[in-house]
């Protein structure tokens, strides 16, 4: 595949972030032993544990005696504590695995593991089996005939091969050098071992082109298979499979991570740095930046950042910007920007987009574009053009607004459409400037928006906008209707550097006869301000009645005067 090269300089260095929940490693338990042989104290604390314990009882101390307590510590721990130094403990999944600490200094042996693999109760042939040896993280799957063989290298004394395969119960080899099994490899169906604890972890897997694009199909059979959940500080890697986490890296979750085209991860701990592209199968804390995009199938607490795409399976806590579009398929708690649009279920905070946004809720401020939508919006919604919500908490604006219901706030915009307590009224008036005119009113009794257009037969026409309110005292069908509005007055054509403006504050008393159907009439205080004058220094365009002032500047003519409206609104 052909790709672009990028060149990095350096890898943001952040401080880790808790976890949130406790997981298996981090149970607590209290237990005491009196006069217990090590043996009968590992499978009582075996059966405590969240996890199971996996040694080889041949390489355990003999004639310990514990004679000890602890409180609220956990599993690890405890070992640790009673088997000192000499040992060390891995925690892969559900298991925790006792081994032989390493010799200092010792170098790599190589160990074999060749087999076949079937199923224990049809003894059919299991094939893309995923074998792994967990301290090298070679790996590899078995063939057709469940047929493998796996070579690896390491400094401990014996290695730890893994067998797994989705649905299938684990299995642990320990083997001390060349090995050659016998006989096949049998794996048992999954079961729960006990109530509420699964001896597998299901894991998220990624239908989506771009993560199949960037994985391959031995990588992504691993993902299903391999119970692994190890953290490691740092990894490097090229793209998935080929870097220090070998074709494991979908089980490893890094603390820091710099995948120079693309990687693929099981998460992040604290900063990760992408060529191209980062896939993370579940959670990233902290920084994630990606030349084209970033991929999360769990949460986001920190910052995500693509040149082009972010998608995240869960919540993102922090903020997410890509330079075209973010999709968070549960939740936004923080700042969403994308070039072109937004897309999550939940928006909490700052969610603004060259285009479009859209959520489910949005609790906060929305800003785009073009177009916003979301169900329930409690908060600021602003658009280049149109806003639309089915319940509104706050301001809508923007050219058009729509609601199914407004339950506090307002929408502010040309056109606002409420289905829900709101009103929609064509109206034709008459006024002192203009005999005819044609209204368009929407919105809010407490607030609505009004679009005219008027002539006067054969001298001039206006149109303009304003805004207005109706009480209606004591919930009857007579209203008090104040309204400002504002005109552009123009003859048949509009000319350049040519300014006719009118503001109109009109006062009237209306009476709604039927739903559909009111009268309203009343003075209006007009204002009126010209630079299209004659020679004189008359407007050309005279509308003006007996005015209370009138003034002129070197530019313009300025009048005002009292007039009246009169109309009937459908």
């Amino acid at each position: 595949m052909a790709v672009n090269r990028f060149l990095f300089v350096g890898l943001f260095l952040l401080y880790n972030w808790s976890l949130l929940g406790q997981t298996p490693e981090e149970q607590k338990i209290t237990i005491s032993f009196d006069n217990e042989p090590l043996q009968e104290a590992l499978l009582r604390l075996n059966d405590l544990s969240d996890q199971q314990l996996s040694y080889n009882p041949q390489i355990l101390p003999t004639g310990i005696v514990l004679n000890q307590s602890f409180r609220s510590e956990s599993p690890k721990s405890i070992i640790e504590e009673i088997l000192g130094d000499a040992y060390e403990l891995k925690s892969i999944g559900n298991y925790l695995i006792i081994q032989k600490a390493p010799p200092p200094k010792k170098e790599k042996v190589t160990f074999q593991l060749s087999g076949g693999v079937k199923d224990a109760s049809t003894g059919e042939e299991l094939e893309d089996v995923s074998i792994y040896e967990v301290n090298s993280l070679r790996s590899t799957l078995s063939d057709e005939k469940g047929e493998f063989n796996l070579l690896a290298e390491t400094d401990v004394s014996a290695a730890i091969f893994v067998i797994s395969k989705k649905f299938y119960e684990d299995t642990i080899i320990q083997a001390s050098q060349l090995k050659t099994l016998q006989g096949p490899i049998v794996l048992k169906k999954e079961k729960e071992s006990r109530p509420g604890k699964s001896i597998r972890e299901r894991v998220r897997t990624f239908s989506t082109g771009l993560s199949k694009f960037f994985t391959s199909d031995k990588v992504r059979k691993n993902a299903q298979n391999v119970n692994l959940t190890d953290t490691r500080m740092f990894q490097i890697s090229f793209i998935p499979s080929l870097g220090t986490n070998r074709k494991m890296s979908s089980q490893i979750k890094n603390n820091y991570s710099l995948n120079l085209i693309a990687g693929y991860s099981y998460g992040v701990g604290a900063a990760e740095l992408g060529g191209v592209y980062n896939i993370s199968r579940e959670e990233v804390r902290g920084v994630q930046i990606g030349g084209f995009g970033n991929t999360v199938g769990g949460e986001v607490h920190g910052l995500q950042m693509g040149g082009f795409i972010n998608t995240t399976k869960d919540y993102v806590k922090g903020a997410q910007i890509a330079g075209f579009i973010n999709v968070a398929s549960d939740s936004v708690n923080g700042f969403q920007m994308g070039g072109f649009t937004n897309l999550t279920k939940e928006m909490k905070g700052v969610q603004i987009a060259g285009f479009n946004n859209h959520t489910s809720s949005t609790a906060g401020f929305q800003l785009s574009g073009f177009i916003n939508t979301t169900k329930e919006m409690d908060g600021f919604q602003l658009a280049g053009f149109i806003n639309t919500a089915k319940e509104v908490r706050g301001l809508q604006l923007s050219v058009v607004n729509l609601a199914d219901t407004v339950v506090t706030g307002t929408p502010f915009g040309l056109v606002n459409i409420v289905k829900k307590g709101g009103f929609i009224s064509p109206a034709i008036e008459s006024d002192d400037v203009v005999p005819y005119r044609v209204s368009f009113r929407s919105g809010l009794n407490k607030f609505y928006s009004v679009l005219s257009v008027g002539f006067q037969p054969g001298d001039h026409w206006t149109y303009g906008a304003g805004f207005g309110s109706r009480w209606f005292p004591k919930k009857n069908k007579l209203f008090i209707n104040p309204e400002i509005r504002w005109f552009n007055v123009a003859e048949d054509k509009i000319k350049e550097n040519e300014n006719n403006y009118l503001v109109r504050l009109n006062l009237n008393l209306g009476y709604q006869i039927f739903k559909h159907l009111s009268v309203t009439s009343g003075p209006s205080l007009n204002y009126y301000f010209t630079n299209h004058l004659d020679e004189s220094g008359n407007p050309i365009i005279d509308i003006a009645g007996n005015t209370i002032l009138d003034n002129s500047t070197s530019k313009f003519r300025h009048q005002l005067w009292i007039g009246y409206t009169v109309g009937i609104g459908f």
